[in-house]
Formats: C-alpha cells, structure tokens, sequence
C-alpha cells in the first residue's frame, strides 16, 4: 500500500511540472524539461522514497535512458534543478540519490542531489 502512495505521489509531481511547463510558470534551461527527469525517476521512487534496499528493476534502464539524452552543460544543469526541486519537495533520501548513479552506471546524468548544490557550477 505504501508503494502504491508513493508511485501517485511521484505521479502528481510530474502532473504538476508539466502543468507548469506548460502555463510557463517553471523556467527550463537546456534541452531536458523536468517532466523528463521526473518521468525518469518514477521507476525509482521506491527506492529514492522509501525503504527498498536496491533500485525497482524498470528504474536503471530508465535513468540510463535519460543519460543518454544529457549532451552538454546546460543539460546537466536543467537535471541538476529540477532534482534539487523535486528531492526538497518529496524528500528523497539524499544518500540513496548520490548511490544512484553508481549502481545505474550512468555518466553524464551524475548531478549532485542536494538542496544546498550551487546548479550553476554543474558542468
């Protein structure tokens, strides 16, 4: 049951965002919209939220996915945005967040997530 809130908690996340793009209240640099990093990180909700030791089978391919969209800077600092939003507004556990990428082998998609990161200073 807990599962089943936090899959709809991450599902009104991206309704939201994407209800922003679209009526222009949230600013997006670079080529990656924040619906894309969140639709991205959904299959990882259980473990970014929750108490699951290791990642859902569906949330690697998919963050793998969006790292093969990260070409340049201003990439990486419109997914460095949107995960310090997202983490501060649902409370991802930060030490989960920073193994992410590790255990998901991607490259270009490794961003700090923390409320405190500087996004500018990604390159």
């Amino acid at each position: 049951m807990a599962v089943k809130k936090m899959v709809q908690a991450v599902f009104v996340v991206g309704l939201v965002v994407t209800m922003m793009n679209v009526w222009g209240v949230v600013s997006v640099e670079g080529a990656i919209s924040c619906n894309q990093v969140v639709s991205a990180m959904t299959p990882c909700a259980t473990y970014l939220l929750g108490n699951a030791a290791t990642p859902a089978a569906a949330c690697c391919p998919s963050i793998r996915g969006l790292d093969s969209q990260v070409k340049a800077t201003p990439d990486r600092q419109a997914v460095c945005n949107c995960l310090k939003t997202q983490a501060q507004s649902y409370g991802a556990k930060l030490g989960k967040a920073a193994n992410l990428p590790g255990l998901c082998k991607v490259t270009d998609l490794n961003v700090p997530i923390s409320p405190n990161v500087d996004c500018s200073k990604v390159h």
